[in-house]
């Protein structure tokens, strides 16, 4: 049976996925402890100098024995210098402090053991490839919502966090959850957390009320709101969130290309793939399997995901409120998109004027 590692790295975008891995691990190697050899050490670093301060601690702390004997742990928690930035990695003094600690871990007295959790780690520096050599190292990435098929990923990333909770989603609840939503475990842990309160002992499932309710927006999630305020024909309501998007600095190009192009393409292509492949929009496990099967000139009409299969989410979302749109309007608004984002880019016309037209005539 191998021997457990004496060291343990948690790193990368996703922070809070990262803690909570290196609070299991610190929890288990201090079970049954008197707690005196016990340690977090905040690694929040302005400085040079304090990066340095920082790692020479824990070095010290980790080569001293525990005063009582038994077992010591030591939790360098969130260290802020391991990225590649002028007060990180970046410094040759802070390098060889992460070189000394590297070195360090691999003569760890008896009964000690580490633990880091860092959100930035430079790949490229000599310390990480030492800290791989001597420690359990794993990385923590955020799920990449620019890239298509995001959606499948962040609602079972959603679905894992609820289950112990109990909670479970209507379908049309989970979709605006993910939404609202940013893609960080610790965002989506705390609105569950705030959920499950919120919902009580008796009442376990999640409904597109519970979740404009209680769900605070964030940044991607208003430009779904104004997404899903075009795809219902409310014209009030979008023409109010981009003047909000505007108020706030947002640029009228980043409006249109991240909440209006998207969605008038997706209308349009499920449009065409209702009118000419008839897929069943019943829900969406039965939508995903038709498009899956559909002929190559079909699935050219889809975004594709990562590995190059099918992107279905936003396709099924549009199909569902496409009834009453004919193919010949989805095509005018298309025309429609690609005029007013020609007007933003390259005419002096009134940025607020050109959206509010484009939505009145999206939405007619």
């Amino acid at each position: 049976m191998p021997a457990e590692p004496t060291s343990y790295v948690f790193y990368g975008s996703d922070e809070g996925a990262a803690a909570t891995e290196a609070a299991k691990v610190y929890a288990r190697l201090t079970a049954g402890g008197d707690g005196w050899g016990d340690e977090m050490i905040d690694g929040a670093a302005a400085t040079v100098d304090e990066a340095e301060a920082i790692i020479r601690r824990v070095i010290s702390g980790l080569q001293m024995m525990n005063m009582f004997g038994g077992r010591k742990v030591i939790w360098l928690k969130g260290a802020t210098f391991m990225g590649d930035t002028p007060q990180g990695a970046r410094s040759e003094t802070v390098q060889e402090a992460l070189a000394d600690l590297a070195d360090a871990l691999g003569n760890l007295p008896a009964d000690t053991f580490f633990v880091l959790t860092a959100s930035e780690m430079d790949k490229r520096r000599t310390f990480f490839k030492k800290f791989g050599a001597v420690a359990e190292m794993k990385e923590f990435s955020k799920i990449d919502i620019s890239k298509a098929g995001w959606e499948s990923e962040l609602s079972a990333l959603v679905l894992r966090q609820a289950k112990p909770l109990g909670i479970t989603f209507d379908n049309a609840a989970l979709d605006l959850f993910i939404h609202r939503v940013n893609e960080s475990t610790r965002q989506i842990a705390n609105e569950l957390g705030k959920m499950d309160v919120y919902l009580g002992p008796e009442r376990r499932r999640v409904t597109v009320e519970d979740v404009e309710l209680m769900v605070a927006v964030s940044r991607n999630g208003i430009i779904f709101e104004i997404s899903r305020a075009i795809e219902n024909g409310n014209c009030r309501l979008a023409v109010r969130l981009i003047n909000e998007q505007l108020d706030h600095g947002e640029q009228g190009v980043t409006i249109m290309r991240a909440a209006i192009v998207p969605t008038v393409r997706n209308r349009f292509c499920a449009r065409l793939l209702l009118d000419t492949y008839k897929p069943d929009v019943s829900n969406y496990r039965a939508f995903e399997s038709a498009l899956n099967r559909l002929p190559m000139e079909g699935k050219k009409l889809l975004p594709l995901k990562k590995d190059g299969t099918p992107s279905c989410y936003g396709i099924f979302n549009a199909a569902r409120t496409v009834s009453k749109l004919s193919l010949r309007k989805a095509r005018q608004d298309l025309q429609a998109c690609a005029l007013a984002d020609k007007q933003l880019v390259s005419s002096r016309l009134d940025t607020r004027d050109i959206l509010h037209k484009l939505v009145v005539a999206l939405t007619a």
